[in-house]
Parts: C-alpha cells; structure tokens; sequence
C-alpha cells in the first residue's frame, strides 16, 4: 500500500531531511500502511507530521485514504520521483502536497501548507 518504495528511496528522503537548515530531528512513527514521521523545526516553527506515499498517481482516492493520518495538518511527500497527480495543498485542512523539492521549500515556511513551488524561469524571454 504505502510502503511500496524502491529500497533506496525512504533513506535518501530521510539523508536529505536529516541535512536541511530547518530540521531539527526527524522521528520515525510505526505504521502498518505508510511510512510517517514526525519533523522537529528549527526557530521554533511547530513540527510537521509526514506521510510517504508511494503511489504512481497519487489522486483523490489516495488523498482520501491517507487525509485521517494527518488530523491537524501535515505534509504528503509523493515519495515516487516518477509520480504525477495532486500537488495542489489542502489549506483549509493545513495540508501540503508534493514532491521532495516542495517538501524542502515548505520547511522554511512556519506556515507551510501555504507553500507553492516558485514558477520555473522562461529562457530567452518565452
């Protein structure tokens, strides 16, 4: 379900957290579906509850199904590099959605179910 991940994938999600400015600690919380973890944020900013997910399209049944972990707010790492669906967060429910890249961004933000990936440049002026 969601614990189908190649073997390399949860330890470069967890390398790269363990290493980012904001990230205090990083706690692994047993689960029989999901691997979740609970993120400790530097300056004081509140901790953020994480679900990997590992569907190839993660839409809105998935959603559905991983919404109840997340009471109170979190953030869906679409732990698939090759994934597509949702990315849009769920704000009212103080829920961000994304890949590792927007994970990353969102650290910095105390607010960060608010977070939304910067547009990518346009070359030559396109």
């Amino acid at each position: 379900m969601g614990k189908d991940l190649h073997h390399t994938i949860r330890p470069f999600i967890e390398r790269t957290l363990s290493g980012h400015q904001m990230v205090n600690s990083i706690t692994r919380i047993e689960h029989p579906e999901y691997f979740v973890y609970i993120i400790t944020r530097n300056k004081g900013f509140e901790k953020m509850k994480l679900v990997l997910v590992d569907e190839y399209y993660f839409g809105d049944v998935a959603y559905q199904k991983v919404m109840p972990l997340l009471n109170g707010g979190g953030f869906v790492l679409v732990a698939r590099p090759e994934a597509n669906g949702l990315n849009e967060n769920d704000e009212l429910n103080k829920i961000g959605i994304g890949k590792l890249k927007k994970l990353l961004g969102a650290l910095n933000k105390p607010d960060f179910w608010t977070y939304k990936e910067p547009e990518p440049k346009k070359k030559n002026g396109k």
